[in-house]
């Protein structure tokens, strides 16, 4: 596997995510995680297109809904397109953006990015509670990229795919993965 890090695109590209919380998020803002994904991904030059663009949570982009996703097809399903209703009232004009749902759910794990049937992209679902290294949200949006757990305990420092942190680096294969995913644009 390849393992080379400090890997730059030879060509800018964005990913675009829009960003909702639901009301059950009992956190004010998204924790630093979308500033850690920024950062991570600009090294690697990707731009990390997000909508709206602040990390707080407010009344614009906040669903108010006591409902707890559970590991379930269905449950997902919901999520999704509470999701994709939210940013369309919204007006997010990004042609396929990934959904990202800061919300609580009834699953173990501080993200999620499960696959929802007949839908171009995944979903993603950040907890108010995470690691410290703030690698939450890139590390779920490599899943929605394709991308698998890194579980390799002689990795030091640890690829942004690894199950535990901290972790820090993008290997080559990584980033062009990132590079093509269906909400890449450039």
């Amino acid at each position: 596997m390849d393992t080379e890090t400090g890997y730059r695109l030879p060509k800018r590209v964005r990913l675009t995510i829009g960003c909702v919380y639901f009301s059950t998020y009992f956190k004010n803002d998204d924790r630093g995680v979308v500033a850690q994904a920024r950062e991570v991904l600009d090294a690697h030059n990707i731009e990390l297109d997000v909508y709206p663009n602040y990390g707080l949570k407010t009344p614009y982009n906040t669903i108010q809904t006591d409902f707890e996703p559970a590991d379930r097809e269905a449950d997902y399903r919901r999520v999704y397109q509470m999701a994709k209703e939210k940013l369309k009232q919204m007006g997010c004009t990004f042609v396929i953006p990934l959904p990202i749902v800061f919300a609580k759910y009834k699953y173990s794990g501080y993200g999620i990015a499960p696959k929802v049937p007949g839908q171009l992209t995944r979903l993603v679902m950040i907890y108010p509670e995470g690691n410290s290294d703030k690698m939450d949200l890139v590390h779920e949006i490599g899943h929605a990229a394709g991308l698998e757990h890194d579980i390799r305990s002689d990795a030091q420092p640890r690829n942004f795919m690894h199950v535990a942190s901290p972790r820090s680096v993008l290997y080559k294969y990584q980033v062009e993965a990132l590079g093509k995913a269906p909400f890449s644009v450039g």
